[in-house]
Order: structure tokens, then sequence, then C-alpha cells
């Protein structure tokens, strides 16, 4: 019974659906339009690709210690602007300060034997010469000066070494610039001969920064070094800033099988709103055409099949180009001449909204080009898909 309930209600909704459909495709026999066609317009074109990154300083300087130790003393914090071997914090190691002396006397005790050995050295070599002490007495002073002069030059190297780890306790700036990360605190040991301790990031000017967007492998083969671009920031939603293209990297970026190149514009920051981390919505101005004849995107998007079915319907002809230019997959558009659907292959330039540029000579502005076509027997083919009948449509919709 329950059966029986169910296949009566879906005969009553294929018996519904069907004298609907009879009806509607009687109202609109002589009604129906199946064909739409534009004459190509004049018009001012400039093309854009949307690509979004962010901000980073143009140069931007990680500076770290070479020297292990205890942060004594801050002398930089963050948005300071600073100059190059500025002294930007200072470690303590407990040892450097008087290594230095250290080795410092040594350096003044190694001169002094080597001052007193040379004035020796040489009464010896005058009773050398006058036959005074042997040949082997005076080869052994030779040696011995050669000591003492290898003496002060090692006493010179030990100094030098233990200045330099002594000047390393005072982290400098190696160029002017802001400081846009103060990343040390007061007190903090640093360990940098097991692990490198990042203590301030530098900016070397924020006046000229960079963009890094990423710019989809569909757009990408549109940019160029040089193009213009716009873009705006969250903090100043209503205000546009202008950048340039500087670079296109060729390393592919792939996230969860997207594919994009990273792009860098140059961007001026004269009053310094703009600042290192923003994220950037940017426009970069591709391609420009001024008085362009162009058509309706969907021009370009005609269903080649569904229109030789309209033309047949019709008793109109189709005229496609030759098989060897089909192979090149070049873009065309329809246009009627004569009762004829001709189908013209073209060059494209400029896109903007609606509208695409057409770059080749082969249209003319007065060329009637197709922008719609109808589906004919559209009902039918929705039946079959909702219903499945086989045998109840044919081509064209004939049993």
């Amino acid at each position: 019974m329950k059966n029986q309930k169910i296949l009566l209600i879906i005969s009553t909704l294929v018996f519904a659906t069907s004298l609907s459909i009879y009806f509607f495709k009687k109202k609109n026999t002589t009604k129906k339009q199946l064909f739409e066609t534009v004459n190509p317009e004049r018009k001012d074109l400039i093309q854009y690709i949307n690509a979004s990154g962010t901000l980073r300083a143009k140069e931007e300087i990680t500076i770290g210690s070479l020297a292990a130790g205890r942060v004594i003393e801050i002398k930089a914090d963050d948005n300071d602007f600073i100059k190059k071997d500025q002294v930007l914090a200072i470690l303590d190691d407990g040892i450097n300060y008087s290594a230095v002396k250290k080795f410092t006397a040594f350096l003044d005790e190694a001169k002094a034997n080597l001052a007193y050995y040379k004035n020796y050295y040489a009464r010896q070599t005058e009773l050398y010469k006058a036959n005074q002490i042997s040949q082997d007495q005076y080869e052994e002073y030779t040696k011995n000066l050669k000591d003492y002069e290898a003496k002060v030059i090692q006493a010179v190297g030990e100094l030098e070494m233990r200045q330099q780890e002594y000047d390393n306790l005072f982290i400098k700036s190696p160029t002017d610039g802001v400081v846009i990360a103060k990343e040390v605190d007061l007190g903090q040991m640093i360990t940098s001969r097991f692990q490198a301790t990042v203590l301030y990031k530098i900016a070397k000017d924020l006046h000229h920064m960079e963009a890094n967007v990423d710019v989809d492998e569909a757009d990408v083969g549109l940019v160029q070094d040089g193009q213009d671009a716009t873009f705006t920031v969250d903090a100043f939603p209503k205000k546009k800033f202008h950048a340039k293209v500087q670079q296109i990297r060729y390393l592919a970026k792939i996230v969860d099988n997207v594919v994009t190149y990273a792009t860098i514009l140059d961007v001026n920051n004269p009053d310094l709103k703009l600042r290192p981390g923003m994220t950037t919505n940017v426009d970069i101005k591709v391609l420009e055409a001024k008085n362009a004849l162009c058509v309706p995107n969907k021009c370009l998007r005609i269903n080649n099949i569904i229109l030789e079915t309209t033309a047949k319907a019709l008793g109109y002809t189709v005229k496609t180009y030759s098989e060897t230019d089909k192979k090149n997959d070049h873009d065309h558009i329809w246009v009627l001449r004569n009762k004829t659907f001709e189908q013209i292959k073209v060059d494209v330039g400029a896109k903007y909204g609606a509208y695409t540029q057409i770059i080749t000579d082969n249209i003319k502005d007065t060329d009637q080009v197709l922008s719609f076509v109808d589906e004919i027997n559209k009902e039918n083919i929705l039946l079959k898909g909702l219903f499945a009948q086989p045998g109840t449509i044919g081509n064209n919709g004939k049993k």
C-alpha cells in the first residue's frame, strides 16, 4: 500500500511537470529570442590584477652578539633613530675587562725584555767582530733575539684577541637606521656560543620600503618590472599608496595546491605612515588601452555546440575557421553575416569589468557580434537529468 502511494505521488509530479513545460513551450514558441548580438564599442580600458602581501623595510638588519654574557645596560629602545657605531647595549662576561689589563701588562713586559736584549745583542755583536766570542755563542744570542721578538708579536696577538672580545661586549649598530624591534632585556643572559640570540632589528631607512606580495600563477605572465601599482592598508583604508614593480621572483610558493610567485614592489614612505608588517591589498596596472575596440566578455564564451543547434533550428549556417587554427586554441567570437554565424579568430588585450579589448583588425564597429545564444530544448534536458528515463529524449529533444 505504501509503495502504491509513492508511485502515485511520483506519477503526479511527472505529469504536472510535463504539463507545465508543455504550456510554457507553447506560450513562448513565438516570443522566444534564441540569440542576441551587439556592436563593438570604443572604450578606455585599464586592466589591473590584484594581489596581497605585507610591507617590510627595504634593508632590514638583524643584530646579534659575538660574546656571551649578561646585559648590564640598554642604550637604545624601539623606534629610536640611531647612528653607525652607536652603542645599543652593553654585556658583562666577568673576565674580559681584567683579561685586557692582564695581556696589556704581558705586552709591556715583552717589549721591555726585547728592548733590553737588543742592547745586549748589539754589544755581543761588537765582541764577535773582535773575535772575543765564538761563532756558536753569537748564533745563540741571535736566536734569543728572535725569540724575544716573537714573544712581543705573540703578546700583541693575545692582547688584540682579548681586546676584541672585550669590544664585543658593546653591541653597536653597523649602520644608520631606526630600531624596529628591541628583543633584549636588562639582566638577560646571552649565550651566543651555542645559539645566536637576536638582540635588535634595525631598518636602514623606513622612508623607502617594499611590499612583498603573492601573485597568482594565472596572472604572473602579465606582470613586468616597472609597472605602476596602488595599494591600501587596514590602518588607512581610504588612502591609496603608490608603488612600482621591482622584481618578479622565479621560485614558486605552493600552499594547498595554489601556486603563487613573490613579487617585490618599491614603496615610498615620506611621512612614515607605513610600518613594517602591515597587510597590503595591491592592484598592479598590467595593461592600458585608449579608445580600444571592445566587446562584452560574454561574447568570448559562446558555446559552439549550443550555437550549432540554434543555427540548425533557425535555418542559419555556421562557418568555423580551419582545423589548423583550432589546434592553436585561439580566442574567438561569432559574427552574424547574412544568416551565417561566422567564427572569427581574435587576439585580446586589456580586460576591465565586463569588457575585453580586441586588438586584431578583423573586427569592425559595425559588426553584429553574438553575445547570447539560448539553449533549445533545455527543459527536456532538465527532465532527462531529473528522472533519467532512457529513450525519452534523443538528439535535439526528439523522441
